[in-house]
């Protein structure tokens, strides 16, 4: 009954996971249910169930499951020695007036959600392999897992087909097809194999006729999906992995021996290499993006500029708007899996995960080997390590929060069923005892019984886990996702959602208080007391404050330092430097469009900022931008002029004259002189920002 339970937790949560937005609170409900599956298992489960897992868990197989929980812990931790850390915590140390903790990461929140992301996966991997541990159970989630893939690549390829949009979110469909690809391989080769003992007993209700007629369904469903979608290099990953599942099923069935699976393993690398040649490779460009279809020019340029202990897991979008080109922010790029390991975790990172992916993916191929008739699980997470790396250096999705979840479960589900449970499981292939007694050796000494101590440390680490989860699904569900209009979480990537910040009133920005739960502050910015003594600036003494907070952990905010400098100039707050703010927000966001409108009307309405020779080179920059390279900015540009003072007007006549001086000949012909007194409220500006007189 528990073990039911399970399962269905297993599964409600795999399906929920493609069928609702990545936000903090759904992610804090997907964990709360982990959690007291996880609590379940390790109070309610049997004891042989318990000592089965933990004949299983070597200490090896927990430090390569630790290892990146671990490191990206350690990019979180502040560093004591000075320089270590990313140079951004000292430039917003500097505009701030506050010490900052130099850290590895460049944004501690996102960090923070990738880890939670990855003790998501390695909790339903867990659960997973629990549930896999009884052979009727394996088989049955082998069949629901080939169900929810091929459910999600039907519904994605009608969706595509029609052009709806419906509430059911897809983002990225192609690696659960390729996951259903192989799925469903290991389902045939399953049926076929039970076709060969039809007369023992197999303990499924479906006969082995009717497991192979859905089989080839699901995996015609998912092959349509994915030629659908054009995506032929999808198609060499997912056939690697199902040309592995059927090297096992031809060595154990018709090449025996060392030199039988010699033969088919130099076979199936022959494959492997001649693959590549049907996909198409980009010359002169890193390893890591060189099979992607898509344009990865910043991605390109972030590799170049990544330091070998990387930028912070998670940190790719907050990355981006430096590196990418002029008006492409409401198109976000879509890196490779395996460029946004190198740029989050650093190169070393991804040649161990490489080299573990690799052994894992051996190791599940010798022990599919030495299996008796329950080998498939075996081959299909063989075969899935491979797809998966393949699809790493293709595309981004294997780290999408649904997709990685399907891949943990199908891991969960390979490594349950990895060993026998008795030693009347193993294999008894002649060819196999005479060519090398491995399975001699097996049958001879059987698995011992693990220790009372084991057994408990395996309920005590299902424990702690449950724990975990439950702390952090706390901690999602506690979030509040926005500030002033604009997700904290992720960086203006768009032009509504900027003009949204830009035009929210600084009065109705959340206080420190609301923001406590959102991002910990562990300092207060100061703040001039002449402007804290005016009794309507408490509202914008808080404003202040949430932003400032929130830069404490994400300073490469370009969207953010433009606002708490617009908020800065508006109370004319001496806590910070606003020449400092307004260059953080030129070079966190250089090129995002949507934030040119309210920078430029910032700077130029600041007097000081004509005598800042970097900063006036920045704004150059914005006005040329304005004039030459995107025409329609230039109304933002007026206004931007109109709303300055008498200073700001001449520097953008110096400006102006410069690059464009006909423009600037018709734009004093339209413009009206203002009398005295006079104000204006041009667009993309704070609300009640006043005019300097």
């Amino acid at each position: 009954m528990v073990v039911r339970f399970l399962m269905l937790a297993v599964l409600m949560i795999i399906a929920s996971a493609f069928a609702t937005p990545e936000v903090s609170r759904v992610r804090g409900i997907f964990s709360a249910l982990l959690a007291v599956a996880v609590l379940g298992a390790a109070i309610f489960i049997s004891s042989s169930a318990v000592a089965r897992l933990a004949r299983r868990l070597r200490p090896l197989l927990v430090l390569a499951l630790a290892a990146p929980a671990i490191w990206m812990a350690l990019q979180l931790v502040p560093l004591p020695i000075h320089g270590l850390g990313s140079p951004i915590w000292q430039a917003a140390s500097a505009a701030l007036n506050e010490p900052l903790a130099e850290r590895i990461t460049v944004d501690v929140r996102t960090t923070a959600q990738a880890i939670l992301h990855y003790n998501a996966v390695v909790a339903l991997a867990l659960l997973t392999a629990v549930v896999a541990l009884d052979k009727q159970c394996a088989s049955q989630l082998l069949y629901f897992l080939v169900s929810v893939a091929a459910g999600i690549s039907g519904y994605a390829m009608l969706q595509q087909i029609s052009g709806s949009d419906t509430a059911l979110l897809l983002v990225n469909s192609a690696v659960p097809a390729a996951l259903g690809l192989l799925l469903s391989s290991g389902m045939m080769v399953g049926a076929l194999e039970q076709s060969r003992r039809i007369k023992q007993p197999s303990g499924s209700a479906l006969g082995w006729a009717t497991k192979l007629s859905l089989a080839l369904l699901a995996m015609l469903t998912c092959l349509a999906r994915i030629l659908v979608g054009g995506q032929t290099s999808i198609v060499v990953a997912a056939l690697l992995g199902m040309v592995i599942v059927l090297a096992v099923f031809a060595i154990r069935n018709w090449f025996y021996g060392i030199w039988g699976t010699a033969g088919v393993l130099a076979t199936s690398a022959v494959l492997f290499l001649a693959s590549f040649t049907i996909v198409p490779i980009r010359q002169d460009t890193d390893l890591t993006i060189a099979l992607s279809r898509h344009q990865q020019a910043a991605t390109e340029r972030m590799l170049q500029d990544t330091a070998p202990t990387g930028l912070g897991a998670g940190a790719y979008p907050v990355v981006l708007p430096i590196h990418r080109d002029i008006g492409t922010a409401a198109a976000r790029e879509r890196p490779t899996a395996a460029a946004a390991i190198a740029i989050e975790m650093g190169r070393t990172f991804l040649c161990g995960l490489l080299i573990v992916t690799v052994l894992g993916a051996a190791t599940l191929f010798r022990r599919s080997l030495l299996r008796g008739h329950d080998y498939v699980y075996a081959a299909i997470g063989s075969g899935a390590a491979v797809s998966l790396a393949v699809l790493a250096l293709i595309e981004d999705g294997i780290l999408e929060y649904g997709a990685s979840l399907l891949a943990a479960a199908l891991f969960g589900l390979a490594f349950a069923q990895s060993r026998p449970s008795t030693a009347s499981e193993v294999s008894y292939s002649r060819s196999s005892r005479s060519a090398n007694g491995v399975n001699n050796r097996d049958s001879m000494n059987p698995p011992t019984r693990s220790s009372a101590f084991g057994n408990a440390s395996v309920r005590l680490g299902l424990g702690f886990v449950a724990v975990v989860l439950i702390a952090q699904s706390a901690w999602l569900l506690t979030q509040r996702p926005h500030l002033g209009g604009l997700p904290i979480g992720q960086p203006a990537s768009s032009r509504t959602s900027t003009q949204a910040l830009s035009s929210t009133p600084s009065k109705s920005l959340p206080g420190h208080g609301d923001l406590g739960a959102e991002i910990p502050a562990t300092a207060q910015p100061k703040v001039d007391e002449t402007a804290a003594s005016r009794p309507e600036d408490g509202t914008h003494l808080a404003s202040l404050n949430a932003f400032a907070d929130a830069l404490h952990y994400s300073p490469l905010r370009g969207d953010l330092w433009l606002m708490l400098a617009a908020i800065s100039k508006e109370q004319k707050s001496t806590g910070y430097d606003l020449i400092a703010l307004l260059k953080l927000s030129y070079y966190t966001a250089p090129n995002d469009l949507a934030l040119l409108p309210l920078r430029l009307t910032v700077v130029l309405g600041t007097g000081s900022a004509a005598s800042e020779s970097e900063l006036r080179e920045l704004i150059k920059r914005d006005v040329k931008i304005a004039l030459a390279d995107q025409p329609a900015l230039r109304p933002a540009l007026l206004a931007a002029y109109q709303s300055a003072g008498a200073d700001g007007q001449a520097f953008a006549d110096n400006l102006i004259s410069e690059l464009d001086p006909g423009y600037l000949q018709g734009m004093h012909a339209g413009i009206r002189v203002p009398g005295a007194g006079t104000e204006f409220s041009p667009p993309n500006r704070v609300s009640g920002e006043r005019r300097p007189r």
